[in-house]
């Protein structure tokens, strides 16, 4: 989903996070849930876990941004969270389709913002961030490096690259 945005901070940002919605999207369409689960080494996150995080961030955004979502998925995509058995985890149909709901959300959101709100230091203090444009940057940093690890994963599992 692309919205017209008229703030040219916001918009590069929200360009990021539609095209990562985008590669996140084909990547898990292309898996099998036997491969959804599949570890490259006993040291990686298998893809599942790498998308439910990365949708999990993002309803963090969107509590910084005035607007929570709750999974109700609780702590099991936390960054540093121990990997448990797939039964433990919401169904394949449920992270997509709350994968859609946030992203959704979060560009209708994005193209509310202006200027002056993108000057202000963010709601939640964030090392490094001084102003909410920076934290949004970090947020779009954050989901980019997950993205590049689903391109990983999925070369892992057998298949193409995800992009280039």
């Amino acid at each position: 989903m692309t919205t017209t945005l008229h703030n040219c901070v916001v918009a590069p940002i929200a360009k990021m996070f539609a095209i990562n919605d985008d590669l996140v999207s084909r990547a898990f369409s292309a898996l099998t849930d036997e491969q959804m689960w599949k570890q490259p080494t006993d040291r990686n996150n298998p893809m599942f876990w790498i998308v439910g995080h990365v949708v999990e961030t993002r309803t963090q955004l969107m509590a910084v941004l005035g607007e929570p979502i709750d999974t109700r998925w609780g702590a099991r995509f936390a960054r540093g969270a121990t990997l448990g058995p797939s039964a433990q985890y919401p169904p394949r149909q449920e992270i997509q389709q709350v994968m859609g709901e946030v992203s959704r959300r979060l560009q209708a959101k994005l193209a509310t913002l202006d200027d002056e709100e993108m000057r202000r230091p963010p709601a939640v203090p964030s090392p490094g961030a001084e102003t909410l444009a920076d934290l949004l940057a970090g947020f779009a940093l954050h989901d980019c490096y997950h993205v590049g690890q689903i391109g990983y994963v999925l070369k892992a599992v057998g298949h193409p690259a995800l992009a280039g």
